[in-house]
């Protein structure tokens, strides 16, 4: 008779940081990036905040792909379908395990604010690592994905004391054109009050779009 069984195991998780802790760094951003992306390149699109004071995460998903075919460019992900429920929960202890241990000291040393943006399928790795998880952020951006849809957000009260930004693209070629409202109502039906904003572009991040989105 076939059984399924899982054994936990010690993995490596690999991050990036960007920029340095000084007397001057203003705030910490974790930025999580989308399916098949790696974090060592995600993360340069945000060297504008780190050339302005502030210091930059950025954890990689756990699971590598080949982007196309089975050679050449390689990205990452956070989870697929299969085995979802064992990936969520890696996922979540390897994040709080780098806030606890890494992120949350400096912050409350030198005194400032935490922020996590996640971008794609990074959007809702960050909805579901900021309810299941232990960790607490004082602002969260969801930018052109989707908040985990099998979260109950009204059963997360602790989660409303997070400023949350959704952010939107025009064109987004993922995403149907009602994708925004849709995913403002939802957590607005969970009590919450999320600042959206929606930019003339397609399926892409930048400072210069964060800064258009009043997020920094």
């Amino acid at each position: 008779m076939l059984k399924e069984h899982h054994i936990p195991v010690t993995r490596t998780a690999r991050y990036y940081t960007l920029g340095e802790l000084t007397d001057n760094t203003k705030d910490i951003w974790i930025v999580m990036h989308g399916h098949r992306q790696l974090a060592g390149k995600f993360i340069l699109q945000f060297e504008e905040l780190a050339n302005s004071g502030s210091l930059l995460y950025a954890p990689e998903g756990l699971m590598r792909l080949y982007v196309k075919g089975d050679h050449g460019d390689v990205g990452a992900s956070w989870m697929t379908k299969e085995d979802r429920e064992s990936d969520i929960k890696d996922y979540v202890n390897y994040l709080d395990r780098l806030f606890f241990d890494e992120i949350e000291p400096k912050a409350k040393l030198n005194k400032i604010n935490i922020n996590a943006l996640g971008f794609s399928q990074g959007a809702a790795t960050l909805s579901r690592w900021l309810t299941l998880g232990r960790a607490k952020v004082n602002k969260a951006i969801f930018w052109c994905g989707s908040m985990a849809h099998d979260l109950n957000y009204a059963d997360y009260p602790e989660f409303r004391q997070t400023e949350i930004h959704q952010v939107f693209a025009s064109n987004d070629p993922y995403y149907k054109s009602d994708f925004p409202d849709s995913q403002i109502q939802l957590l607005k039906n969970a009590g919450f009050q999320p600042k959206s904003f929606i930019f003339d572009g397609g399926h892409e991040i930048s400072v210069e779009l964060m800064k258009k989105a009043g997020i920094v």
